[in-house]
């Protein structure tokens, strides 16, 4: 797909957006048969789900999302969070309950999407359909980006348009780093090292199990729709000669993590109360009860930029506890939206949909803030941050209509030690793509082994939790339990299920 830069798209030009909708800023038309199904007339007020918190300036920043909807599509939308803490357990009880909203959050694996769409939770989006409501997005979302969403041939969400990396960092307080002795964490064996020498020094290094980055250290990444946002059935991601598929309780990494994990939680690497915790992941870097918070590149920086305008002294910095990895980028299903199938104004949510996914305006908004408040415009594609305290960039779970062609970049006129590192990252990274394997394009569709899903869901937090976090009085006990719970909800039939749809997928291929 040809890339459109962001000048294109507000100048609306041809090589930018051919025939675009609704008498945006862009100033193209909807063909004749659109405008005939385009009926906005009646005023609707739709309602949206986002997953994580609200923020103090949120409802001021949509209120001006909402003046603009309001103008081009006689329609105004509300938006509840589901938290960090509670939209695993939460989710799909939306949908059970049948309560009255139009769209929402989702991503393969992590949040939700091939469980709902099992469940036929999702309204499907049928290639008519977007073009008639979301033109625009169509132009935009690349062709591999659809076929990624499908389901059994059907699509069920917009996927984000950008280029994600999977990889998650840390952000940890340097004075700590200097202060137990460590002076690098570049590898799974570093990364133990300083968990257990702040430990030793009474310091919690942060608040839980690092597994995912033992994952990633031997190599091995989730698999899409498998159980526990595809934790509990990896891949030899590095390898794409390797297309065996590695259930957590057959893999001897598994069992090699959960008694490392059980060593650092009884040194007290991590609070003991983090399973009942109901903090979000930077809380404990920002209060300073954790020396490190781990996440992804960008959120780490945000927070390590909070952290440090308010103890300078800290010195937050960045560092990659897998850097001797080539870098995953994410499939473009690691973030979407979809519409509820309940929705009373489907037509209408997909309208607002290509409004945010689309129109400069709305994006802006919902990615930065207000101008001149939060932040100030540099030139037609960079900003600059104002004040983040009550609105924060690119963290309000904009990230389901991400879309690179407008996206801004920040312009940092005084840089510090921390733009530099990330910057530097970045670029290691950029130039470290890693091979694609056949497995990183693969969801599992749950529609034949629903049942035994969410009976293996249900059992998970018993057992799986607990061990990644170390929190059981005897490892290898603990693992005997975790696999006699999962054979009885019927796992052995979603792995036959997974190894079946895989042959049939690489066979597509």
């Amino acid at each position: 797909m040809k890339r459109i830069s962001r000048r294109d798209f507000l100048r609306g030009s041809a090589a930018g957006m051919a025939g675009v909708a609704l008498g945006g800023v862009f100033g193209g038309a909807l063909s004749a048969a659109a405008s005939e199904a385009v009926d906005t007339s009646e005023y609707v007020e739709l309602k949206m789900y986002l997953i994580g918190d609200r923020t103090a300036d949120f409802d001021a920043v949509y209120d001006k999302i909402n003046e603009i909807l309001l103008e081009k599509l006689n329609c105004k939308i509300s938006v509840d969070f589901l938290s960090w803490s509670e939209h695993d357990t939460k989710y799909s009880l939306l949908f059970a309950s049948g309560e009255a909203f139009d769209l929402i959050f989702t991503a393969s694996s992590w949040c939700h999407y091939e469980q709902t769409v099992a469940l036929g939770g999702f309204y499907e989006l049928t290639e008519e359909f977007i073009q008639t409501y979301a033109p625009d997005i169509w132009e935009v979302v690349p062709e591999m980006a659809w076929e990624q969403a499908k389901i059994s041939g059907s699509i069920y969400m917009v996927p984000n348009y950008q280029n994600e990396f999977g990889q998650d960092v840390l952000a940890v307080r340097s004075d700590i780093m200097e202060q137990v002795g460590i002076d690098s964490i570049t590898n799974w064996d570093e990364l133990y090292a300083f968990y257990a020498v702040c430990a030793q020094n009474g310091i919690y290094a942060s608040q839980g199990g690092p597994s995912y980055q033992y994952f990633q250290d031997q190599g091995m990444t989730t698999t899409g729709g498998a159980p526990n946002n595809g934790e509990l059935v990896l891949y030899n991601t590095q390898d794409p000669s390797d297309l065996n598929f590695y259930y957590i309780l057959d893999w001897d990494g598994f069992s090699d993590y959960c008694h490392q994990a059980k060593e650092l939680a009884d040194m007290g690497a991590w609070s003991q109360d983090v399973l009942s915790s109901s903090d979000e992941r930077q809380t404990g870097l920002l209060t300073g009860r954790t020396a490190a918070m781990v996440w992804n590149m960008g959120s780490c920086r945000t927070y390590a930029k909070q952290a440090n305008s308010e103890n300078p002294d800290w010195n937050v910095t960045l560092v990659d506890p897998v850097s001797n990895w080539p870098k995953q980028v994410n499939s473009y299903i690691n973030n979407g939206v979809a519409i509820n199938v309940s929705s009373e104004h489907k037509e209408r949510a997909m309208m607002v949909l290509n409004e945010f996914y689309t129109n400069p305006d709305v994006f802006d908004l919902a990615m930065l803030g207000i101008e001149g408040v939060h932040w100030e415009a540099v030139g037609d594609d960079q900003y600059i941050i104002l004040d983040e305290s009550g609105y924060g960039v690119n963290n309000n779970c904009n990230w389901g209509w991400t879309n690179d062609t407008i996206k801004r970049t920040e312009y940092i006129e005084d840089r510090t030690e921390l733009d530099d590192t990330y910057d530097a990252m970045l670029e290691a990274w950029n130039n470290n793509v890693k091979e694609d394997h056949p497995y990183d394009g693969f969801n599992l569709d749950t529609s034949n082994i629903s049942t035994q899903f969410a009976a293996v869901e249900a059992a998970l937090s018993t057992y799986y939790d607990p061990l990644v976090n170390g929190l059981v009085d005897d490892v290898d006990a603990s693992l005997e339990a975790f696999r006699s719970a999962m054979e009885s909800a019927g796992m052995q039939d979603i792995l036959d299920e997974l190894q079946s749809q895989a042959e049939e997928y690489l066979a597509s291929l």
